[in-house]
């Protein structure tokens, strides 16, 4: 035996349950991750965005807070003097920042971001060097008198640069914030996975132990799911191919003993007849070898009905579907069955309403319509009569067989159309019906999307109703 084999059935659904949860939790919870992930991303990009704009403003705002002091301190001292720069260094070094003031020539005359760095010219100083801009500059013009005399450089030296430490804190205890909720999001997802997980599982499980009850030959078993989702839809779906499963078998027993009995006379009376003449019994005359053909004849014919009527049942039969006058196949069976009808001493009345338009199999009616006309002929005493009609009410084709034999008995009504099926007063062999012929009707019917029905008229025959669709 193999280790799965060996595992019990319950087991194996409890460890089937677990792998299903854990993956829909999972699943869950790498959602939920991503989601987070995806956040953090986005709010990075954007924040960054935002930052570089708010650095860009605030480089512009300190540029043009310099631009304008240099200028009142140009006029005030008359040029670019030493004085003039006096209230440069809390607009550059003294806020993080790089600040450079160029001529208007564009040389740099001051550079607080190298210790003491001015132009040559300036009080015969000589340039201890300048720094070269990096990162995002802002830059502002110096004017004075109407004149640009100069222009003011203003970049990062760090990468705080301008920002406080307020907003350094904002942006460490948003992405801090972010990260608690990722978690919490991702905690709460695997749970409601392992929730919705469960109560997926539970219906599945039901759907799977049904099954195995099945396969073990209980019957009856059925999920009894219910609900409009897709897992209610699947369990009511695989309880009705049970139940059609079930159905197909009981319709198998039910053939199989039907045949037998049907089968069961005419074997016999071949039978009796046969030993009766072989032990002398009876003479082996025509008259004896026709009863044992009529019989076999009788047998033949039994087959193919119950061929033809199990081949209708399964839908082994194709059925044509094309528009036709509904008249046109009950003419045909009427002209097949005249002759049968009048010869047993019946009349035949016919009122038939031309240009009733339904879509089938114009062979398979004329059967359907034949058999009933067979049926009445059969059951209807001589001088009685046949009736047939053919109407239009609401929306369908309703076509009547009326006979004036004895009728059937109210409680023989749903047994009327089911196989093999005779009333003992009437129905009986003798006659030479095999009982499957209204079997057949309904079948042929059904497939056209229609129905028949009996109307009993007990102690004055019989009508069968049959309605088909119209078109148009």
């Amino acid at each position: 035996m193999s280790p799965a084999a060996a595992i019990p059935l319950a087991r194996r659904f409890r460890l089937a349950w677990g792998r299903l949860t854990v993956r829909i939790a999972v699943a869950f919870a790498a959602v939920a991750l991503l989601t987070a992930g995806l956040a953090a991303v986005i709010l990075s990009v954007v924040w960054a965005a935002q930052f570089d704009a708010y650095v860009r403003q605030g480089l512009q705002d300190t540029a043009n807070g310099a631009a304008q002091l240099l200028s009142r301190s140009h006029d005030e001292w008359g040029g670019w003097t030493l004085q003039a720069f006096a209230q440069m260094p809390r607009f550059g070094i003294m806020s993080g920042l790089g600040l450079q003031v160029l001529d208007a020539q564009g040389d740099v005359i001051y550079d607080d971001s190298v210790m003491g760095g001015f132009a040559h010219g300036m009080m015969g100083l000589l340039p201890s060097g300048v720094s070269e801009p990096t990162g995002p500059v802002a830059t502002a013009s110096v004017v004075s008198e109407g004149e640009v005399v100069g222009v003011v450089r203003v970049w990062q030296l760090s990468s705080e640069g301008i920002l406080a430490e307020s907003d350094l804190r904002f942006q460490r205890s948003s992405f801090i914030g972010l990260s608690a909720a990722a978690l919490v999001a991702v905690t709460f997802a695997s749970l409601a996975g392992l929730a919705f997980a469960a109560g997926l599982a539970r219906p599945i499980d039901r759907i799977t132990e049904t099954a195995s009850a099945l396969s073990e030959g209980d019957r009856t078993a059925r999920t009894r799911l219910v609900g409009d989702d897709s897992i209610g839809i699947l369990g009511r779906t695989f309880d009705e191919m049970a139940d059609a499963i079930e159905a197909d078998r009981e319709m198998e027993r039910r053939l199989t003993a039907d045949v037998a009995h049907e089968l069961r006379t005419p074997l016999q009376a071949i039978q009796a007849t046969v030993e009766a003449m072989q032990d002398g019994v009876l003479p082996a005359d025509d008259e004896r070898l026709a009863i044992v053909r009529d019989e076999t004849v009788r047998l033949g014919r039994l087959a193919d009905g119950i061929l033809e009527l199990t081949r209708l049942e399964r839908g082994a039969v194709p059925m044509a579907r094309e528009e036709m006058a509904l008249d046109a196949p009950v003419r045909a069976a009427l002209d097949a069955h005249r002759v049968l009808i009048e010869s047993s001493g019946l009349a035949l009345r016919e009122r038939l309403t031309p240009g009733l338009v339904v879509c089938g199999d114009a062979d398979r009616l004329t059967q359907a319509v034949g058999n009933l006309l067979s049926n009445a002929a059969r059951y209807t005493p001589e001088g009685g009569s046949v009736e047939v009609s053919l109407v239009a009410e609401d929306g369908r084709a309703v076509l009547r067989v009326s006979d004036t034999g004895v009728g059937i008995a109210e409680e023989d009504e749903e047994r009327v159309f089911a196989r093999f099926w005779r009333a003992d007063s009437a129905r009986e062999s003798s006659t030479g019906g095999m009982g499957i012929g209204l079997a057949v009707v309904r079948e042929i019917v059904e497939r056209h999307d229609g129905s028949v029905a009996v109307e009993r008229r007990e102690g004055a025959g019989t009508t069968f109703a049959l309605r088909l669709p119209l078109i148009g």
